[in-house]
């Protein structure tokens, strides 16, 4: 290892025992020891601890509120180094992409800068360049950071996260958010799914200037929408509401592609004309949640921003979803159970019943409390343990899905406490099953079952004489599955090969104690029992010892 990077490692372990990190990460305490480590750290671990903020299915609530405090602390650039960087990526000199260019960077962050410029074409536009080191400092930084945790003895069983788990989602996000080709193409795509929906507008990406490390969007400017709410009357904070909530859905039930970071500094307010157009669009046929009755759109607009993270969704995991939420609009336990069921992946046994019963305990309390007061961030990882510890694992794109859904919903009541995201999800997710309902294929498989059974209710008189035969005779049979049978199993393994070990150590204490008398001492055959003792002894003292370790396990699991 180079000495650079032994330097770092070093550092790297040093502030981890400082702060007790990996005790905190993987027990959920002390969030406040971590953010510190995080920061003395320096970038890469600054844009870890954002990445966690945001992702309660892998921190608790708790834990994520307290990294939300991470602030990058980035000095930009210089302006020599962004010209020579956007040169090499591009391939040409800047002023022949450009008429004006600010060499101040108006923001800087732990991946990259932005500044404000105007193409050739007259078009004003933000350009974002990547660091130059960056993603040689994550790769070594992660890689040294695995190392650090091989070296600080990790232990996962004693953990209250999935700290591996953990470690592969955030180098994952991470080298997305460094893929700018990747932010590119979700651009592109949001932009025409949709720019133009009531009064939603994304920025356009200039794919011509977009290379590389390079990102060229279209300047949108507009104020996060948090702050907007005191300039607006009711009417429009509600209407804003609905919109943004049928926008989201309509992402998910129709494009199966979703923004997965809605937070209130991606979604921008705006009084600024920014398209001529004027067409209201909306997802689904139902008109009750439908935002405006007229053609013309209100004086002012919602841009999306921040295409970095964004979701995707396959047909079968929307039609999977859209049984979840009827499930859970409808307060049934064991349909939640179903639909969780059907989009969650088996990584082990799953006694299906214990699930249930599981469910419907931890789920009553949030009926109780009424669709409008459910806490999204607390319901996400609180859900999301359960499926492990039953040995289920929820698609990483549905634990995207649902923190993007309280994020918004955070947002949402903030302009209309009214509005339950969850109820209008009902709706929607009612008008999928009926516009993915193929009533010709439904029809013929129903004439054919029915078909079936029209064929089968004239034997049934005669297998239930033959059925009656069977029993009259004495030569029924029955069948029971037992539960849990394989822990059983495993159970009476144990006390069997106990029971088979006293034994023989029984014998072995009296063998030995029948050779130590027969002979005289200090005999070969007197030695021999000798030894035998004190084999006896041996295991004896590691089971005794084996035996309080294994309650003592217990006993640390059951705190």
């Amino acid at each position: 290892m180079k000495p650079r990077k032994r330097a770092r490692l070093w550092q790297i372990i040093k502030v981890l025992r400082q702060y007790n990190v990996l005790h905190n990460f993987t027990h959920q305490t002390h969030p406040e020891q971590v953010q510190q480590a995080f920061t003395e750290l320096g970038p890469t671990f600054i844009k870890v601890g954002q990445m966690l903020s945001t992702r309660t299915d892998l921190v608790t609530p708790a834990f994520a509120h307290v990294l939300k405090g991470l602030q990058d602390q980035v000095t930009a650039d210089d302006f020599t180094v962004v010209k020579a960087t956007i040169e090499a990526q591009t391939g040409q000199k800047l002023a022949e992409q450009y008429a004006e260019f600010d060499q101040q960077a108006f923001a800087s962050a732990s991946m990259g800068q932005a500044h404000h410029a105007v193409t050739q074409s007259g078009q004003h536009v933000v350009v974002k360049v990547q660091h130059p080191n960056i993603r040689a400092d994550i790769i070594t930084d992660l890689a040294l950071f695995q190392k650090a945790v091989s070296l600080l003895k990790f232990v996962p069983e004693a953990s209250v996260v999935d700290p591996q788990a953990m470690f592969r989602e955030i180098k994952r996000a991470l080298f997305n958010e460094l893929n700018t080709e990747l932010e590119v193409e979700n651009g592109q795509r949001f932009y025409q799914l949709n720019n133009g929906w009531d009064i939603i507008r994304v920025p356009q990406v200039n794919m011509t200037l977009s290379q590389g490390t390079i990102l060229v969007n279209q300047v949108m400017p507009g104020k996060r929408i948090t702050d907007a709410i005191t300039d607006l009357v009711p009417e429009q904070r509600q209407y804003l509401a609905k919109t943004l909530v049928q926008n989201f859905l309509k992402q998910v039930f129709t494009d199966g592609f979703f923004h997965a970071d809605p937070h209130p500094g991606n979604i921008l307010f705006t009084k600024d004309e920014l398209a001529p157009k004027t067409t209201v669009r909306h997802a689904f046929r139902r008109t009750e949640f439908t935002a405006v009755q007229s053609e013309t759109l209100p004086p002012y607009r919602l841009i999306y921003l921040d295409f970095g993270m964004m979701g995707q969704l396959a047909p079968a995991l929307i039609t999977g979803l859209a049984n979840v939420v009827i499930a859970i609009t409808g307060k049934d336990s064991r349909e939640i159970g179903r639909a969780l069921l059907a989009i969650c992946k088996r990584t082990g046994t799953v006694d299906e019943e214990a699930f249930f019963q599981q469910l419907g305990t931890f789920m009553q309390p949030y009926f109780n409390a009424g669709l409008g007061d459910i806490d999204f961030e607390s319901l996400l990882y609180q859900t999301i343990q359960l499926c492990r510890a039953n040995h289920l694992q929820m698609n990483p794109d549905v634990t995207l899905l649902l923190k993007a859904f309280s994020v918004l919903e955070g947002t949402v009541a903030q302009l209309d406490p009214k509005l339950s995201m969850l109820t209008v999800a009902r709706h929607f997710a009612r008008d999928y099953f009926q516009q993915h309902f193929d009533w010709r294929q439904e029809s013929e498989a129903s004439a054919v079952k029915l078909w079936q059974l029209f064929k089968t209710v004239p034997q049934l008189p005669v297998k239930l004489l033959s059925v009656l035969d069977v029993f009259e005779r004495g030569g029924t049979k029955v069948s029971f599955e037992l539960k849990h049978r394989e822990q059983l199993l495993d159970r009476m393994e144990m006390i069997v090969n106990r029971l088979v070990i006293a034994i023989i150590l029984a014998a072995v204490i009296i063998g030995s104690s029948l050779l130590v008398q027969s002979r005289q001492p200090g005999d070969l055959i007197a030695r021999l029992g000798i030894v035998g003792y004190c084999a006896a002894l041996l295991v004896v003292v590691t089971l005794v010892i084996s035996n309080l370790y294994h309650r003592y396990q217990n006993w640390r699991h059951k705190r």
